[in-house]
């Protein structure tokens, strides 16, 4: 074999050295190869990198027979200790092979191994860990960089972080495996903790930048461990994607532990991906979540979008169980959709409303960008049993101040689903604040066997001049916190229930085109302003529609206050109620 050939092509040693890799005499030919490193049987299978290793290799490649391997990298430098630019690996073995990247990692432009060009991170029979040495004496962890068009394979990644935290100039979220360029993560597998110690702002990651994609790989972001502790986090930033990836995102497991968290920055989109955020499984801990434009950085207007993606959140199904599984659109770096998403927020067993799955569109202004509902479709079911709480679409703001724009339902379509069980609760959709249905299409289902029919609320100063609403059964549309009149554009009532307040401020509402009655009546469920103004043998105007006049007034019916029954009346497009002594 001639001397460049060796240099290019070399097996390891049977008896090496010493176990680094950059050291020429444990190779075959008495040099580090540069395109492939063969491993068959050796003495010596646990290697090192040294202090200015900046070793590049094309293929790794493990022989049939082979043993395990651990390779490990402890080197802290802005060069990567090991760049693997062609093929990438290679297990024929039979064996598990290891790699350990136990640095000290500082950013995804400065990572301790390296994958470039086309390379591939190897099959399942290849395993990656990052974090540090240490878990409970050591502080966060290095970093493994996909960059170019490579790819994960279809390997295993564990990314940790340790019990201590960081120093500040040394600052680091933990371990972690960064996607860049158009790199992807292939079919591979992912378990990613969090917290261990006091620092809650250290935990394991996995991070998408530029084009790049999680394909067809599964994500397992651990719920936190310790009170205040993150979960383990996977964030996609610029114009990543999800892809066809499958996220499971668990709660916390012990009180004041936050879930797993699946993160769309910047422009990112959750693709075709599929996303399971799993409850707490322990009082006073959270959810696992799936989140939009909670981080840096801010955008121009646009933000990131859910995509075609599948969104699953999960409420409390045992009596120690804690929050629920959420997707929040917060809208605090840009302006996120839910495009064309379909959400799903199961109801609790229990009877606090935080451990039902729910999704939150939500400002605190002042603020430039305002979250959209967009084309979704969002299933709200009810509560699992007595007095559970159901799952829940809520739209806030939560603070005054100036905003271009409010937490708004899009063109989306929200279905309450009924209570099947006695005294649980409906899943319901809220509107609060100054947000706006807009034209979304919001329908509540009606309950059996005595349970709570699905809801719609709107409350404070909220609107939905373009929504279309439909009451089905003991369905509910709830306007007794909204401050004056609502204007919907079209109502459908096959039964409902509509709740509405009189007195100073009468909470009444406007169907602006067309009101359609598929049923022989409607109930209504008066309350009496708290601050006075209700009166008997007054006619309050609680309802006008254009077309009201082609129904008749014994097709209302009421609750009765103090022992007297409602009396109805129509008088063109208006209805009025009226208590009479």
């Amino acid at each position: 074999m001639s001397k460049e050939s060796a240099h290019q092509i070399a097996s390891w040693k049977d008896y090496p050295e010493n176990n680094e890799w950059n050291t020429d005499e444990n190779w075959e030919g008495s040099e580090v190869p540069t395109e492939v490193a063969m491993f068959v049987n050796s003495g010596i299978t646990c290697i090192n990198f040294s202090k200015l290793s900046k070793a590049v290799i094309e293929k790794i490649l493990f022989k049939k027979g082979a043993p395990s391997y651990n390779f490990t990298i402890t080197v802290n430098s802005d060069t990567p200790a090991l760049t693997i630019t062609g093929e990438g690996i290679v297990n024929e073995s039979g064996h598990i092979q290891s790699f350990t990247v136990a640095s000290k990692g500082k950013n995804y432009w400065h990572p301790q191994l390296k994958f470039a060009g086309k390379a591939s991170a190897g099959s399942y029979n290849v395993s990656y860990y990052s974090g540090p040495e240490s878990l409970e004496n050591g502080f966060g962890g290095g970093i493994i960089g996909f960059c170019d068009h490579t790819t994960a394979g279809a390997a295993m990644f564990t990314v940790r972080t340790g019990a201590q935290a960081p120093p500040r100039e040394n600052s680091t979220v933990g371990g972690e495996v960064s996607f860049s360029d158009f790199s992807n993560a292939g079919t591979s597998r992912f378990f990613i903790f969090g917290t261990l110690g006091k620092d809650g702002d250290t935990f394991g990651n996995t991070v998408f930048h530029d084009q790049a994609s999680a394909a067809h790989a599964v994500f397992t972001n651990m719920g936190g461990t310790v009170p205040k502790g993150d979960g383990g986090n996977t964030q996609l930033y610029n114009n990543a994607t999800a892809a066809f990836g499958i996220f499971n995102n668990y709660g916390g497991v012990c009180p004041e532990a936050n879930g797993g968290d699946v993160a769309f920055d910047g422009n990112a989109t959750g693709g075709n991906g599929q996303f399971y955020n799993r409850v707490a499984t322990a009082k006073g801990a959270f959810g696992g979540v799936t989140s939009f434009n909670n981080n840096p950085p801010f955008m121009q207007g646009s933000g990131a979008k859910a995509g075609e993606g599948y969104y699953y959140n999960y409420g409390a199904s045992q009596i120690e169980h804690g929050g629920g599984g959420h997707t929040e659109f917060t809208a605090k770096y840009g302006s996120p959709t839910a495009e064309n998403a379909h959400i799903f927020n199961y109801g609790s067993i229990l009877k606090d409303k935080s451990t039902a799955g729910h999704t939150i569109f939500s400002i605190s202004p002042p603020t430039e960008y305002y979250p959209s509902a967009g084309n979704a479709v969002i299933w709200n079911y009810p509560g699992l049993g007595k007095e559970g709480a159901g799952g829940f679409t809520e739209f806030s703001v939560y603070e005054k101040g100036t905003c271009l724009g409010v937490p708004n339902a899009g063109q989306a379509v929200f279905h309450n689903v009924g209570a099947s069980v006695e005294g649980a609760s409906g899943g319901f959709t809220s509107f609060n604040g100054i947000s706006d249905a807009a034209n979304a299409k919001l329908i509540a289902y009606g309950g059996i066997n005595q349970g709570s029919g699905g809801m719609i609320s709107f409350s404070d100063k909220s609107t939905g001049a373009g929504a279309s609403i439909e009451l089905m059964g003991n369905g509910t549309l709830d306007l007794s916190k909204h401050k004056g009149k609502l204007t919907v554009a079209r109502m459908i009532l096959t039964g409902g229930m509509l709740n509405i307040q009189l007195g100073r401020k009468i909470t009444s509402l406007h169907i602006d085109t067309e009101l359609v009655m598929n049923a022989p009546g409607t109930t209504f469920c008066f309350v009496k302003d708290e601050k006075g103004g209700f009166e008997y043998n007054i006619k309050f105007k609680i309802l006008s529609a254009s077309n009201l006049s082609e129904y008749q007034a014994s097709q209302f019916t009421g609750n009765r206050i103090h022992g007297i029954a409602p009396t109805f009346s129509i008088k063109g497009k208006d209805l009025f109620v009226a208590y009479l002594k």
